[in-house]
């Protein structure tokens, strides 16, 4: 209110006299309505009985039209100018226009605000919401003033909606507004309503292919949260069937792949299930739920070395996902590689020193291995002169250790990632 308030500083109201009282254009000139009028900028002797003019009448009407539109006598107000000045919509807009051109905006949008307030036309609307859009763009971070002419650009389509009623060129403003905004569903809704007003032409042919486009990925996306619900509650076999379906009309669907890939492991169909997962990987610039995914079906069919790449590809991408680094250390350890056993176990611990899956291979790494993990490793630079120095002093020492450790006491299955 406080920007209406100092939008209308300047504005006296005034009554006319009754001898003024006429008709103009089949409209009545009625002295028992207080009318504004506009004070000259900066003008301190300003005389309503003697610097009245019709000038200043009309842009004192324009004035509480622009920014006081719910005033109890702005239909009155509207009337007067469009009986003094009949072509004052088209020469406004003309100059609104222009200001804008000028990037002079805050005088483009109150002439804008005042077409609006003087005929029902979304063309106006439409005007005044490319202005605050315009002004939503110079907010290159997208922050407070972004957000705020985003809003303002998007309020002023919905008023002209509510007030001109259903028309084709501002649902189509706020459908793609939408759009634009990812607000896909949303979009669609405005989109629909366009399409059952707009004539048949390029636009409207252009729009029914977004439209079904859109009908396309929301269906899709349906199909594989369907799926995805379906392998939650262990139906992988449906899951499959849905999956099998999409994919002949969507080959190049990554995760339509993975979800299969994930159902054929869970059912045991390690190969298959292990095609379906390069698919994904080829579709795909690969994640390390796919990688993962991968090293389980590998794992399962004796290839252990491979299992072990693929998940270090899968730390690679995700090097905090205590799954993944468990799932690698169990490797190792199962393979009796230690060193590297140890490394993935002091990631793990790092990031979660009470998970009690590590707790329990730690366990595992100590008997097997014959080592202790009494503290996290931390990697220290030494200078070399020192390492020299420090050998010199002290005798050579071995380790002895079992060949054969004992098995290792975890039963452990690669765990999803997911």
């Amino acid at each position: 209110m406080s920007e209406t308030h100092d939008a209308l500083k300047n504005i006296l109201f005034i009554k006319l006299p009754a001898s003024m009282e006429r008709d103009i254009n089949n409209f009545h000139l009625d002295s028992t309505i207080e009318i504004p009028v506009q004070k000259p900028e900066g003008s301190n002797k300003f005389d309503p009985a003697k610097d009245i003019s019709i000038e200043l009448i009309v842009a004192g009407m324009l004035k509480v039209l622009a920014y006081h539109n719910e005033h109890e006598h702005a239909a009155y107000y509207r009337d007067f100018v469009l009986a003094l000045q009949p072509d004052a919509i088209q020469e406004l807009t003309i100059a609104a226009i222009a200001q804008e051109q000028k990037h002079n905006f805050p005088f483009a949008e109150e002439l804008f605000l005042t077409v609006c307030h003087l005929a029902e036309q979304s063309a106006t609307y439409i005007n005044l919401a490319t202005l605050y859009s315009r002004k939503a763009a110079e907010d290159t971070a997208k922050g407070a003033q972004y957000d705020m002419y985003q809003q303002k650009a998007l309020e002023t389509l919905k008023e002209g909606l509510s007030v001109v009623g259903e028309d084709a060129a501002l649902l189509s403003e706020i459908g793609f507004f939408h759009l634009y905004q990812g607000n896909v569903e949303i979009a669609k809704e405005y989109l629909d309503r366009y399409l059952s007003l707009a004539a048949e032409d390029e636009k409207k042919a252009h729009v029914q292919k977004i439209v079904d486009d859109i009908d396309s990925k929301l269906n899709d996306d349906q199909t594989l949260m369907r799926s995805y619900d379906a392998i939650q509650m262990n139906k992988e076999d449906e899951a499959v069937a849905l999956l099998d379906s999409f994919l002949a009309d969507n080959p190049k669907v990554w995760n339509a792949w993975f979800l299969k890939g994930w159902a054929l492991r869970r059912m045991g169909n390690y190969r298959e299930a292990e095609q379906a997962l390069l698919a994904a990987l080829a579709n795909s610039k690969g994640t390390s739920d796919i990688y993962n995914e991968l090293a389980i079906c590998s794992l399962e069919t004796g290839k252990s070395e491979l299992a072990k790449n693929y998940l270090n590809t899968a730390v690679d991408l995700d090097n905090q996902n205590i799954t993944l680094i468990s799932n690698l250390a169990y490797l190792y350890l199962k393979d009796r590689m230690w060193d590297e056993a140890r490394e993935y176990l002091e990631t793990a611990r790092s990031i979660d020193p009470n998970d009690p899956l590590i707790i329990q291979l730690m366990k595992d790494y100590e008997k097997a291995s014959g080592d202790t993990l009494s503290s996290p490793i931390v990697q220290e630079f030494v200078d070399t002169e020192d390492v020299v120095r420090q050998t010199k002093k002290e005798k050579p020492f071995f380790i002895q250790g079992k060949e054969e450790t004992d098995d290792l006491e975890t039963e452990y299955d690669l765990e999803d990632s997911l």
